[in-house]
């Protein structure tokens, strides 16, 4: 409570108790399946074909199950899916790292590649891919570039290989590059080198001329990247200055800097004439940078004095591979597709995509319901998962080349009773991507392929056009990129299939290829959720709802909380029914909400800390028979 204690005016903001329940996507696939590049095992988000190429390279192959679903799926309205790469024993492609080393540092480190490099996912796909580093004359930083199937893919320039550097390789590529990702071998760190600033030909120079320069001359030096500091050199004492006294003084001024310059040395060569100032670490930033000035110029220090300055990385950073005119590209090897996945693997990734909430469809190519009646074990997980989320869909397909034509055939695939699972028949023809008539004229021209992928297309562009009560069937539901199916079927063959909950692909003369179905296959198990949009709908209303009344957990569970409850589910609730969810030309004839004590508690729900809300609506079913009764008029006196 505000506390008031002095006369005045208090302004205050109260709730309203509004909090309006948005309602979830419907729309969103889960694409499981075997593929031979992209992440695996992970649940990738694409919104489009173009992305999925990108994650997954595109159709691979005739065979390319995972790569023929994703197309047709966005063919036909897809918009968002996620999708799942599952593949056992794949290995991704790496650069060699037997000596002589493929990569070697530039300061002459030729027995180890000074990066390791493999391709972004693991596959034969990424032994298309070579590399090439180039030295860039701006100090220590390089380019490195990546050819996928000899032609240049990537280039990506001013990198370093110091971790404090905005444009560290390992960064800066392995957030950038779609083909390839760095690491530092095993070990590397303890080829940094200890940085060193090395002055000019110090010999025209000679210590009786430096008195004068160097006493209290400032001298600012930049060491391991701590930041600009200025050391003056004192008085020399008896004698005067030389190389051997300017390097003892140099170090000791550094080392008063305090502990972070442990171990800075300072020397001077007299057979060479120069003076070496030495970083105290080995490391990536290992740096001794000496800044312009009188003394610096006087000592030849500093790159702009005439002086060198060798970064740590010296041995770290990769040598030039060839010229810039004539590169060596060395190639990555030993990337193996592996074999398709088993059902640990499904199950394994199930688990993970109870984390993902928006999935509402899954769909699983590659994998079908046997003729022989044996079952699948994959599709049961997927409908067991489907049941326990009580969030999405599994699309079924049955064995290519198997015929149902009657309901004993469909009996003979035992499949489930589930509300969460529709089968889609026949297969699909559609043109082959990799028939030409020129370079690959025996190839053929058309490949058959799953329907589950056109279906769920056509859930998602239903779900856009018309809402998810509508069912997704009809004229309107015509297929994309059909050039065929595997069986034709008929009236008399859908009379025996639609009672048995299997939806249809169909052509009808001027209409073409339309999905002409709308069960699940709980068709005579449970004849309450026969129909596919009605299931959908449950799901959108039931995950909209939970989504939308998280802030109630915690609140005084009393009749203010019950009817803000009822006022935002009803409220919910009503938006559906004007837009044609519901049956009813009432509200009160299409949903009704309830929530209270008397009602849907009782005083001792509420002190198990229970509020009970209780929802039902009256759902739309789709006019699967149309009736037109025709009666001829008799004429009458």
């Amino acid at each position: 409570m505000p506390a008031y204690l002095h006369p005045g005016v208090y302004i205050e903001e109260i709730p309203s108790g509004a909090k309006p329940i948005e309602g979830v996507s419907t729309s969103v696939a889960a694409l499981i399946g075997y593929t031979t590049e992209g992440p695996i095992g992970e649940a990738t988000l694409v919104h489009s074909w173009d992305e999925y190429k990108g994650a997954f390279g595109g159709i691979h192959s005739e065979t390319d199950v995972l790569g023929l679903a994703a197309f047709n799926f966005f063919l036909n309205g897809g918009r968002d899916a996620y999708v799942a790469r599952l593949a056992k024993d794949a290995k991704a492609a790496t650069l060699p790292t037997a000596a002589p080393a493929k990569m070697p540092g530039r300061g002459g480190a030729a027995t180890i590649n000074v990066l390791a490099i493999e391709a972004r996912s693991a596959g034969a796909w990424g032994n298309g891919l070579s590399v090439n580093a180039l030295m860039e004359p701006n100090g220590y930083r390089f380019k490195l570039q990546i050819r996928q199937d000899g032609e240049v893919a990537e280039s990506l320039s001013g990198l370093s290989m110091d971790p404090s550097d905005a444009a560290y390789a390992l960064t800066v590529v392995n957030a950038g590059s779609k083909l390839v990702k760095l690491s530092l071998p095993a070990g590397l760190d303890s080829k940094f080198k200890k940085a060193t600033s090395v002055s000019g030909d110090l010999t025209a120079a000679p210590a009786t001329n430096w008195a004068s320069v160097v006493k209290d001359a400032p001298l600012t030096l930049n060491i391991d990247n701590l930041g600009a500091k200025t050391i003056t050199l004192g008085d020399p004492g008896v004698g005067g200055y030389d190389g051997a006294k300017v390097a003892a003084e140099i170090a000791k001024q550094v080392l008063l800097l305090g502990p972070n310059y442990v171990g800075f040395t300072c020397t001077y060569d007299a057979g060479t004439h120069k003076l070496t100032l030495t970083s105290g670490q080995k490391s990536a930033s290992s740096s001794v940078q000496v800044r312009p000035g009188a003394l610096a110029s006087a000592l030849k220090l500093g790159k702009a004095a005439g002086g060198t300055e060798l970064h740590g990385t010296e041995d770290v950073v990769p040598a030039s591979m060839g010229t810039p005119a004539a590169p060596t590209f060395e190639a990555l090897t030993g990337g193996d597709d592996g074999v398709a996945p088993g059902l640990d693997d499904y199950n394994t990734f199930f688990a993970k995509l109870r984390k993902v909430r928006d999935v509402n469809m899954i769909l699983l190519p590659g994998q079908t319901m046997p003729a022989s009646g044996s079952g699948n074990q994959v599709i049961a997980a997927a409908v067991a998962h489907c049941e326990e989320t009580a969030s999405r869909m599994v699309l079924v397909d049955p064995a290519s080349g198997y015929e149902l034509a009657q309901q004993n055939d469909v009996d003979a695939l035992s499949l489930s009773t589930s509300t969460y699972a529709a089968l889609y028949y026949p297969w699909v023809k559609v043109a082959n991507p990799f028939y030409d008539r020129d370079t690959n004229a025996t190839a053929p021209t058309t490949l058959t392929v799953a329907p589950s992928s056109f279906a769920a297309g056509l859930w998602a562009r239903t779900d856009g056009t018309r809402g998810v009560w509508k069912a997704p069937a009809g004229v309107e539901a015509s297929v994309r990129g059909l050039a065929g199916l595997e069986f034709t079927v008929e009236d008399g063959d859908q009379d025996q299939l639609n009672p048995a909950g299997v939806n249809c692909l169909r052509k009808l003369p001027s209409y073409g290829a339309v999905l002409w179905g709308t069960r699940t296959l709980a068709t005579k198990a449970n004849p309450e959720w026969r129909y596919v949009p009605v299931r959908r709908t449950a799901i959108y209303i039931e995950s909209s709802i939970y989504n939308g009344i998280q802030w109630a957990v915690f609140e005084p569970n009393d009749h203010r909380l019950w009817s803000s409850l009822r006022a935002n589910i009803g409220a919910f609730m009503d938006g559906l029914f004007r837009a044609g969810a519901f049956q009813g030309q009432k509200a009160s004839d299409a949903y009704f909400v309830r929530c209270g004590l008397g009602d849907t508690m009782t005083q001792d729900d509420i002190d198990r800390g229970m509020v009970i809300a209780i929802v039902g609506f009256a759902p739309l079913k789709p006019a699967e028979f149309v009736i037109v009764r025709i009666q001829q008029k008799v004429g009458q006196s």
